[in-house]
């Protein structure tokens, strides 16, 4: 009797000590290098993915999903307007159609911080029509994005004019050139060629496509200096999260005892941000913002309490915190499905959809036409969490469609094009 009474309490210390290793706090940093000049792909699981410099690309192109985002680097100090021309004004344009837009600071155009899918080339486009992406609309007949807008440009001290020229069998082309049409040069990025990857990079300075991220399933936070577009616009150092990934922010709070309950998280790529941290210009020093907490639900479904309790600025470029695994999370949730997603899009035969579903059991999964026709209905089998699931598109007529997961009262709503 006592030697299994004895047996009993260790398993009940070994279980407390395991279950205490589980959740403890454990330090970590990240850095993107003095001067900021790195960009730094982040997972909660393994810490640093990967550390890349920042400041040899111009624009990146969207790799997923239907928003077809075009970004620029504004740590690479690359700016971007509108022309206000068509594109068939591109070979008689001069140097004169700048004045008036380039000068102007309220025509300039930023990559929106709080969603991926709004680069500067898509900031502009008409929010009633679904099928406008800024830079080009989705043609019908074609199947393919085509560009309707002209910019100008700014990489360093030159001025170009820039048109995204299309976007069709999952090729982005287009083409740049002086002011004045000399010296004008055409690019082409396959989004094949980086599958699994969220972005693919171009310079346009040397003419060469980067690719410089790690695997889309493969990180959590992207640690950067970025241009911040709210309540003011100006660059800063922070940390924005991936479109999978959900953040809640307690403030203020005990940070040692606060816990997620009944806070709800969003997918804002910013709720990190930057500003929980301000420079003190009095004693040149950072100070960090008390009482904070972040509680980061990571792509894998585990959520993590997130305390900054450090900032280098830009003399090391290092961020410090601390990190624990939440085990009572109480989150409010908005959906049981989330993390919706279908790749690749453009899509033929057998596409993948990306979800993550709370609850288990049956789904049904339906492709509505732009004319309220459903061209499919299928019933699919969910398990718990990530996963991904096939979906047969052979005999499916081209053009624009919506996906829509239904799963008891929960619905999640996706475009996506058949070729």
């Amino acid at each position: 009797m006592k030697s299994i009474l004895r047996n009993s309490l260790l398993a009940i210390v070994f279980i407390a000590i395991a279950s205490a290793k589980s959740t403890a706090q454990t330090a970590d940093s990240v850095s993107i290098n003095p001067g900021y000049t790195n960009q730094s792909f982040y997972s909660f699981t393994n810490g640093t993915v990967v550390s890349v410099i920042n400041t040899d690309w111009d624009i990146a192109f969207q790799l997923r999903g239907y928003a077809a985002s075009i970004l620029i680097n504004s740590k690479n100090n690359v700016h971007l307007w509108k022309a206000n021309k068509e594109v068939a004004d591109w070979a008689t344009m001069t140097t004169s159609d700048t004045t008036g837009i380039v000068t102007n600071s309220s025509n300039e155009l930023y990559n929106s911080d709080t969603s991926w899918n709004y680069g500067a080339f898509n900031v502009t486009n008409n929010p009633a029509d679904q099928f406008d992406l800024g830079w080009g609309n989705y043609d019908f007949l074609s199947h393919t994005i085509v560009g309707d807008s002209i910019y100008f440009i700014k990489l360093g001290s030159t001025y170009k004019k820039l048109c995204i020229v299309d976007l069709a069998s999952g090729i982005y082309s287009f083409k740049w050139a002086d002011l004045d049409g000399a010296n004008e040069t055409t690019g082409t990025l396959n989004k094949t060629s980086y599958t699994g990857k969220f972005f693919a990079y171009y310079s346009l300075v040397n003419n060469v496509a980067i690719d410089r991220e790690p695997m889309y399933n493969a990180w959590d936070l992207s640690f950067a200096q970025y241009m911040a577009v709210t309540p003011i616009i100006y660059k800063v150092a922070g940390v924005l999260s991936n479109d999978s990934v959900k953040v809640a922010k307690a403030y203020p709070v005990d940070v040692t005892t606060a816990t997620p309950a009944g806070l709800t998280p969003t997918y804002t790529i910013n709720n990190i941000g930057y500003d929980w941290k301000a420079y003190d210009f009095g004693t040149n020093t950072w100070t960090l913002a008390d009482s904070t907490v972040y509680f980061v639900t990571d792509r894998l479904g585990t959520t993590w309490k997130m305390v900054f309790n450090n900032f280098g600025g830009s003399t090391t470029g290092k961020f410090y915190f601390n990190k624990t695994v939440s085990t009572n999370t109480g989150l409010i949730e908005n959906s049981a499905l989330q993390t919706f997603d279908v790749y690749p899009n453009p899509a033929q035969g057998i596409t993948r959809m990306m979800l993550s579903a709370k609850n288990a059991g049956d789904a049904q999964v339906s492709l509505i036409d732009i004319s309220g026709r459903v061209a499919l209905i299928t019933r699919v089998s969910l398990n718990y969490g990530v996963q991904s699931i096939n979906l047969d598109l052979n005999g499916v007529s081209p053009g624009l469609y919506q996906l829509v997961v239904l799963q008891g009262n929960e619905q999640q709503v996706s475009r996506i094009i058949v070729q």
